[in-house]
């Protein structure tokens, strides 16, 4: 019993070789006036997805953010 405890421990702290799914192509530009494609990158309660978490570039995710607060001012996301 202990022994499968210490391996499925060690396993943990290896971590799993888990690939990031990525919801954009890296080279592709973000249309920060469409809503529907910005809404993807919040949560329901209005969050912010992290990059690490969308698989997006850190220009991409710099894109993001300044359309979800423009979007936020004009009242078109909660």
């Amino acid at each position: 019993m202990a022994m499968m405890r210490r391996e499925r421990r060690e396993r943990e702290e290896r971590g799993s070789p888990r690939r990031r799914t990525r919801y954009l192509d890296p080279n592709a530009v973000v249309d920060v006036n469409d809503v529907d494609f910005l809404r993807r990158f919040v949560t329901e309660y209005g969050k912010i997805v992290p990059a690490r978490l969308t698989g997006v570039t850190a220009a991409q995710q710099r894109d993001i953010k300044r359309g979800v607060r423009r979007a936020r001012n004009l009242g078109l996301l909660a």
